[in-house]
C-alpha cells in the first residue's frame, strides 16, 4: 500500500511535462507528505490530446457513487483488480492519468521504530529512482457530482508486486511508469491488452533509505522528513 508520497513543484512538472502555465494553473506546491485526501495535481489528456495539469482529491469516487460521504481508502487501487472490480473499472478503461512525484514513503513491518512520543511504530523508507528523476505513477481518475452540485474530480493510483531492490522493505509499490508509455497510458483508446502490458513493464529501477518517524504524522511537511537515518536512532 502507498499512502504518502512527495510531490513535486509546478516547475519541476513544467520542466518534465514541457507544460505551459497556461495547462498547471499556478496553484501546484512542493509537498514532502502527500496524504490520501489531499488535492494532488494529475496530468491528463484533454480533449483535444494536449497534456494538462489539474486538481484531484487523492482518494476515487466513481461517477456512480450514491452516498453523500465519499467512500474510503480509495486512494490505491491494485493493478491485478482494477479491469474488473467495479470501483475501478470504468476508469481503467478509459479514464487513466499520471500522479507526478518524486518518490513515496511506505513503512516496513519487520523493523520496529518509535515515534518521537515514545510510542512503537514500523519503520518508514523513503523510496525513489535511482537516478532521482521524476515519477509518473500510473493512476485513474473520476468525476463525481457531489451533494451541492459541484463536480469533484478525484484519482487512485495503482499498485503492483515490489520490485527486487526495495521488496525487503514491502511488497507492493506503486506502478511508475517510463516516459515512452506516458501517450499510451493517457490515451482513452488504448487496447486492455497496451494497457496491462505498460503495468507489466513499468519502472523497476528504486531504492529506499530508513527516514524519520515524523513523517506518520500528516501535519508534518518538511524537507527534512527526506533525511536519511542511521537505524537505531528513532526519529
Amino acid at each position: 500500500m502507498c499512502g504518502r508520497y512527495v510531490a513535486p513543484d509546478e516547475a519541476a512538472m513544467e520542466r518534465y511535462w514541457h507544460i505551459g502555465a497556461r495547462n498547471s494553473g499556478r496553484w501546484i506546491r512542493r509537498v514532502f507528505n502527500v496524504a490520501p485526501t489531499m488535492t494532488v495535481p494529475i496530468v491528463l489528456s484533454d480533449e483535444d490530446g494536449a497534456v494538462e495539469v489539474v486538481p484531484a482529491r487523492w482518494g476515487l469516487i466513481p461517477g456512480w457513487w450514491k452516498s453523500e460521504r465519499p467512500p474510503s481508502m480509495t486512494f490505491n487501487a491494485r493493478s491485478e483488480e482494477a479491469a474488473g472490480k467495479p470501483m475501478w473499472r470504468q476508469s481503467y478503461r478509459s479514464h487513466r492519468c499520471l500522479m507526478p512525484a518524486q518518490g513515496w514513503y511506505e513503512w516496513n513491518e519487520h523493523e520496529p521504530a518509535h515515534s518521537p512520543t515514545g510510542r512503537k511504530v514500523n519503520q518508514p523508507y523513503y523510496i525513489h529512482p535511482t537516478d532521482d528523476s521524476m515519477l509518473a505513477i500510473a493512476a485513474l481518475w473520476s468525476s463525481w457530482q457531489g451533494p451541492d452540485g459541484q463536480d469533484v474530480l478525484s484519482c487512485a493510483l495503482l499498485t503492483k508486486d515490489a520490485a527486487p531492490t526495495i521488496h525487503p522493505i514491502h511488497h507492493r509499490m506503486p506502478v511508475v511508469l517510463a516516459p515512452e508509455q506516458f501517450d499510451l497510458w493517457l490515451s482513452a483508446n488504448a487496447s486492455a491488452q497496451d494497457v496491462s502490458e505498460a503495468v507489466a513493464n513499468s519502472r523497476q529501477d528504486f531504492v529506499g533509505y530508513p527516514v524519520s518517524t515524523e513523517v506518520n504524522n500528516t501535519r508534518n511537511d518538511y524537507p527534512e522528513l527526506l533525511q536519511e537515518m542511521r537505524l537505531g536512532i528513532s526519529g
